[in-house]
């Protein structure tokens, strides 16, 4: 639980983000349009979309338990409790948008069909950088079993770049020491990371994914380098239940990327696959997924079947941008609030990875905030800057 849990900032929404209203007016009837032409939809599943699309913009959330599966409903309660009969407008953003995912899933019956109605996108997406990955591959075959840090500082960079509205320039740069990367840095924590994982070996990892594409895949050289350099003894990659927020990674997912890249068929990524393969033979690469990660709630109600998990020497690796999001409740904070007791309730070390996309963010000084807003009016969502932010209780 965050501290001073009654004197909080209001969470988020479009009534009071102008990019929250602004994913309502126009990213969703986009998103819609684009799953309705992506996909061989019936006509009832294109009717319900176009109802959805509708109640979106002029109506209320539903009064409706029979939109969960059963197995979720537990994580919903609560949400359908206080938010049914209340325009989408006036809920937590963070809320809508997960609700809207979850009810897209639903019209698909992802459950029982499978339909990823995002999968089209996100195979592409991975298709389109094959040079990228090549070329890191290439390199990351030949790097020994010692641990190097300015190596695994460049795989953090890649990672976190690699959901980015610059990925183009890390095709056409040496990008993953690229010092115009840095300094999109608005908290640069890689060097403390470093240390963390130096000073104790043999720790286990838990990863909480967020895209695909070459996200995830960019995500996997950098798990494999700490299984491989035995920096750590173990990675549990958590992952989303459901296809969520268009390029949200599932189990399906890392499967199905895994074998795009075998189609590729050069001999560094087949060699990187078959590594990945013999840790998850070993138990060494776990892939998981629960509930919680589709739902409403924050990172301040991880359950048990997550936490129970983790051992007392794990460190949580947490990519994204919704995930920073959900770290701190997706509240109004001032963007110099202090982080150092926030995250006390994970009760573990905490590395948080994101591109920022949203109108979050602490930790700040008021000079750099200052300074962000002289350059870049739209530095809080356009994809440009960057954070590796690590905190040790």
């Amino acid at each position: 639980m965050i501290p001073n849990k009654t004197n909080l900032p209001e969470r988020i929404s479009a009534a009071t983000s102008r990019f929250a209203a602004f994913t309502f007016e126009k990213r969703f009837p986009f998103i819609i349009h684009q799953i309705k032409t992506d996909n061989q939809l019936t006509a009832s599943q294109e009717a319900e979309l176009d109802k959805l699309e509708k109640e979106i913009k002029d109506g209320v959330v539903p009064r409706r338990q029979d939109v969960f599966y059963p197995e979720d409903w537990s994580f919903w309660e609560k949400f359908l409790t206080t938010r049914a009969g209340k325009s989408y407008v006036e809920i937590p953003f963070y809320e809508a948008e997960a609700y809207i995912y979850y009810r897209i899933i639903r019209i698909m019956d992802y459950g029982h069909s499978g339909l990823d109605p995002f999968e089209k996108l996100k195979s592409d997406g991975l298709k389109d950088h094959r040079g990228f990955v090549e070329t890191l591959a290439k390199e990351h075959m030949q790097r020994s079993a010692i641990f190097d840090a300015d190596y695994f500082t460049s795989l953090l960079n890649a990672s976190l770049w690699a959901n980015s509205a610059d990925l183009s320039q890390l095709e056409t740069n040496d990008a993953l020491t690229n010092s115009a990367f840095r300094e999109k840095l608005v908290i640069n924590d890689a060097d403390k990371l470093n240390t963390l994982i130096a000073a104790s070996p043999a720790k286990e990892v838990d990863f909480v994914a967020d895209n695909a594409g070459i996200e995830l895949v960019s995500d996997l050289f950098l798990m494999d380098y700490l299984l491989n350099t035995c920096r750590v003894s173990r990675v549990n990659l958590h992952l989303k239940k459901y296809p969520i927020f268009v390029s949200d990674a599932t189990i399906p997912d890392v499967l199905s990327h895994l074998e795009i890249l075998r189609g590729f068929q050069t001999q560094p990524i087949l060699q990187f696959i078959d590594r990945l393969e013999s840790y998850r033979q070993q138990g060494r690469l776990n892939l998981r997924s629960h509930s919680f990660w589709n739902s409403p709630c924050h990172f301040t109600e991880l359950p048990e079947g997550i936490t129970q998990g983790f051992d007392e020497h794990t460190l949580l690796i947490i990519k994204g941008d919704a995930n920073y999001r959900r770290l701190f409740e997706d509240r109004h904070w001032s963007y110099t609030t202090p982080v150092a007791n926030k995250l006390a309730y994970l009760d573990r070390p905490c590395c948080s990875i994101r591109t920022l996309k949203s109108e979050i963010i602490l930790g700040l000084s008021d000079n750099k905030v200052e300074s962000l807003f002289s350059e870049d009016k739209n530095w809080l969502t356009n994809g440009r800057y960057g954070l590796i932010m690590v905190l040790v209780n």
